[in-house]
């Protein structure tokens, strides 16, 4: 008979940041808020290593800030302008991308891309962070694929650090997303990718884009009624 699986220590941190990630962004931890490692790690029924180091993670994600006086507080809500910047720097970053690959066609970030689509297409933005994880994690993933795909190294490592899927969602846990529209804007980039088509990859992400930007203005947003998840 089998022995059970264990879970390791790298495991458990996995685990403990998955949950103090879920808790950010769903606003159960409010930004600045401070975050007592002791407390955690007694209600999580872990010792206070894996909490220390999934804070350390999310410190490095851009969700906690770390202080030598104050210890992990949840990082503020950055400025709204900080995010009109970030759309800025994606329309610049994100169409030519789209058009660079269609053009090149790598074969690694197409597989990348492929993958993330079928998970996008099973995904769900839902009203948790627990219910749109799968969603979150596939849209980034799609996005990332196609930054990954222009072939710029340097690029594709600003893209990375800013982790510009993770941040937006903690805008729009007011906003309730149309799963099948948001894939539908996903599915035509891609087609046009996998097609050899750079101008129309270029022009669809682009649009892509703006549609985003409105949804999160709520200028877009057919669905009036609050809900969580999605970053576009």
């Amino acid at each position: 008979m089998a022995e059970p699986a264990r879970i390791t220590r790298r495991g458990l941190v996995d685990q403990v940041h998955v949950t103090l990630k879920g808790r950010i962004l769903d606003q159960v931890h409010k930004p600045d808020e401070w975050l007592n490692i002791s407390a955690l790690a007694l209600e999580l029924g872990v010792s206070s290593t894996p909490v220390r180091e999934a804070l350390a993670r999310l410190t490095a994600e851009g969700l906690v800030v770390a202080s030598s006086h104050v210890g992990f507080t949840v990082a503020p809500m950055p400025a709204a302008q900080w995010f009109e910047d970030l759309y800025t720097y994606r329309l610049l970053v994100e169409p030519w991308a789209a058009s660079e690959m269609a053009r090149r066609r790598p074969a690694e970030p197409l597989a990348d891309l492929l993958a993330a689509m079928a998970a996008l297409s099973g995904g769900h933005y839902g009203s948790a962070f627990n219910e749109y994880r799968s969603a979150l994690h596939a849209d980034e993933a799609f996005h990332r694929a196609v930054v990954d795909g222009a072939g710029n190294r340097v690029v594709a490592r600003s893209y990375r650090d800013l982790n510009p899927h993770l941040h937006f969602a903690r805008l729009y846990i007011a906003r309730r997303q149309d799963d099948a529209r948001v894939i539908a804007e996903h599915r035509v980039v891609a087609d046009a990718i996998l097609e050899g088509d750079p101008a129309r990859a270029e022009r669809d992400m682009r649009a892509h884009l703006d549609a985003a930007r409105a949804r999160l203005a709520g200028h877009d947003d057919p669905i009036q009624q609050p809900r969580a998840g999605g970053t576009e």
